[in-house]
């Protein structure tokens, strides 16, 4: 059976219909906590959609039921772990929690921490079960690539490539799992990747340009990814393909589209999947306009492209323009230190500087400082909201300038704030004017003065032409 064949087999054979999904199981060190379980929309604009939350009793036990349409890789983030599980509709689950860890605030706001990637455990697994058979091959291939990493990566040696795949094959047979097999196949072709870079056209048809992509199987993406990464810039680099850097700066979507299928003999679905993934990487390149990418991905939306690629390409573009300027900031819901709601529309015809801040750390007090003078300085035309962490006892002894207020919001998620301080600034129109703003100590003076001034001119030149 031909690679292709094997693929096509192997992706239809996991498709299932909409059933319940139960997990169960018990975690002392956790009791009382609740941890949120989620899975990915797809592996280009990474939308986590939620499933539920673990919620653990006073024992530690919990419960918890969800409705998948097929098989799905689910995880959950948690004290500084990345959590991981296939479940299958249909299926029930007693799984078993790492050991628990507790991390300081430091260690969870710094931005270099990344989360552990962890694969759940299975009480008494059965050795046919996906996570079993996913978990054992993991382990095995990740020992022979450290193993040999340097004649694999580095020297690039197609005979000990050869060699590592026919050991996992021997130690792996053949199963009647499919979900298993497709993931064997893609993390074999991940060795075979390192050998050329995906720049052979036997790799390319072999993996991808044959085939309808494998939207749900995470070894699959992994590879894509590596493979079609900034592809745009790749093609318009290319001396071949100098015309495709004018495709994409004129948003010429159906054009690209036709290109890849004719010249690059992609399959449609390959086509569009990788399309949306080179306007994704492209958006953050300097060598496309921002705004030509953003009217591919409007352009999506009145194509014949299926609801799966559409959905996907809007979730891409709110990605792309979140939190940037000139868009609406997020819902935030706030109260000061009395209780009463604090409502950004309540402060229409001012710029309110948005600041998060920890009151009890030292470089944060120094910047609450700083921001006292500058207040001083724009009270006419300035509005200070400091959002300070939840839960914490606080109160303004040292007389610091604005509003002090809380959040039971995540700000992480809703602002992308990780680390403390960290500021925005909203405009008279309630849109982001600055996204992130400087910081007290950062320049914020100097730059609120420009642009007021900036702001106090134009209002000039306005009443000049209404009274000529």
């Amino acid at each position: 059976m031909t690679l292709f064949c094997l693929c096509l087999f192997l992706f239809q054979g996991y498709t299932a219909h909409a059933a319940a999904v139960k997990i169960t199981g018990k975690a002392p060190e956790y009791a009382q906590n609740s941890i949120q379980l989620n899975r990915l929309h797809d592996f280009i604009s990474e939308e986590k959609i939620k499933l539920g939350n673990f919620r653990f009793d006073a024992e530690g036990a919990f419960s918890l039921e969800i409705e998948l349409a097929g098989t799905s890789l689910c995880f959950a983030d948690f004290d500084g772990y990345h959590g991981m599980i296939y479940l299958e509709p249909g299926k029930s689950y007693e799984i078993i929690f790492p050991p628990k860890r507790t991390l300081t605030e430091s260690q969870k706001r710094n931005p270099f921490n990344k989360p552990e990637p962890v694969w759940f455990g299975i009480s008494k697994p059965d050795h046919n079960e996906l996570n079993f058979q996913v978990q054992q091959f993991e382990q095995a291939y990740a020992s022979y690539e450290n193993k040999y990493f340097d004649q694999i990566f580095v020297n690039r040696s197609k005979s000990l490539v050869d060699t590592v795949k026919n050991i996992l094959d021997k130690e792996f047979t053949k199963t009647n799992q499919s979900l298993f097999e497709s993931h064997k196949l893609y993390r074999k072709a991940n060795l075979e990747y390192a050998l050329h870079q995906g720049k052979s056209a036997g790799f390319m048809e072999a993996c991808f340009s044959t085939q309808k992509p494998l939207y749900n199987l995470a070894a699959y993406s992994s590879l894509f990814n590596q493979v079609f990464l900034n592809y745009f810039s790749v093609l318009a680099n290319s001396a071949n393909h100098t015309e495709i850097k004018n495709l994409v700066q004129t948003s010429a979507l159906q054009k690209l589209d036709e290109y890849f299928q004719k010249h690059l003999h992609f399959n449609r679905e390959l086509s569009h999947w990788v399309l949306l993934k080179s306007m994704k990487d492209a958006f953050y390149s300097k060598q496309f306009s921002k705004a030509s990418i953003l009217k591919m991905l409007d352009l999506v939306k009145n194509s014949e492209w299926n609801a799966y690629e559409q959905k996907t390409a809007q979730l891409i573009r709110s990605k792309l323009v979140y939190l940037s300027v000139g868009s609406n900031p997020p819902a935030l819901v706030l109260k000061d230190l009395n209780g009463q709601d604090v409502i950004f529309s309540d402060f229409r015809d001012k710029y309110i500087y948005l600041h998060f801040t920890d009151p009890k750390n030292t470089i944060c007090q120094q910047h609450l400082d700083a921001l006292k003078t500058i207040a001083s300085h724009h009270k006419e035309n300035l509005v200070i909201i400091n959002v300070i962490p939840n839960g914490s006892t606080f109160t303004n002894s040292s007389n610091w300038a604005g509003i002090f207020t809380t959040t039971v919001n995540n700000l992480e998620e809703i602002f992308l704030v990780k680390t403390f301080p960290n500021s925005f600034l909203i405009g008279k129109d309630g849109k982001l004017l600055l996204s992130p703003a400087p910081n007290p100590i950062d320049g914020l003076d100097r730059q609120l003065g420009q642009l007021f001034k900036s702001d106090y001119m134009k209002e000039i030149q306005k009443k000049n032409q209404k009274i000529q």
